[in-house]
């Protein structure tokens, strides 16, 4: 494997677990957002600021989004 397929391969590997890495520590957020889509009234039941919950939330879409992109250029 040459370098710059090394470096494409790091690059995915690094995003999927950041992806996962980020879910499990966020996870109870994202299933509360999943369930029932607002930033108040998350914020209010986990007693956190309606920016973090919408940080989290937009963070964790990006890294799905990252993550569907590189399955997509693996397959071809």
């Amino acid at each position: 494997m040459d370098t710059k397929n090394r470096i494409k391969s790091f690059l995915h590997t690094f995003f999927v677990i950041k992806e996962e890495d980020f879910y499990l520590s966020n996870k109870v957020i994202i299933h509360d957002f999943k369930k029932n889509p607002g930033l108040y009234h998350i914020a209010k039941k986990r007693r956190i600021d309606v920016e973090e919950v919408y940080n989290i939330v937009k963070t964790h879409d990006i890294n799905v989004l990252n993550t569907n992109i590189i399955k997509l250029m693996e397959s071809k």
